[in-house]
């Protein structure tokens, strides 16, 4: 009764594949096996990371404060207009947005992603108690 309450709410197609995955029994992975696959992550390379994340970061970088330098006035004038909307009851705060700062802006989110990424792996790792994988 409990899996039927569960049901109505997947479209009828999806009540198929959901009752074939709920029919597979949980199955725990070997003792190990999560060791085993964080060995292989901190021992690989980063060196790749590294450069794509500055190939994305320094020229983001670069267009961003051309972009504050040049059209800093535009920029102020736009962030007046919408703090002004926010703290008000007027509606019609106007503001422009540059599709090009909008893809620095996604470019340098990406690259603060990669680097955080080869920071992580390549961090000295502080679980098990302080034992290193090499002993």
């Amino acid at each position: 009764m409990n899996d039927r309450t569960r049901l109505d709410d997947l479209e009828p197609d999806e009540q198929d594949l959901h009752r074939l995955l709920s029919s597979v029994p949980p199955l725990a992975p070997p003792i190990g096996f999560r060791d085993a696959v964080m060995a292989k992550v901190e021992e690989r390379r980063v060196t790749w990371e590294w450069i794509v994340a500055a190939l994305f970061a320094f020229p983001s970088l670069a267009f961003l404060v051309r972009q504050l330098v040049v059209h800093a006035d535009e920029y102020a004038r736009a962030f007046s207009n919408v703090a002004n909307a926010a703290s008000g009851d007027a509606t019609d705060a106007f503001f422009f947005v540059d599709g090009l700062t909008v893809i620095a802006l996604a470019l340098l989110g990406l690259a603060c992603a990669l680097a955080a990424h080869a920071l992580f792996v390549s961090a000295p790792s502080s679980r098990g108690g302080g034992r290193s994988l090499a002993a």
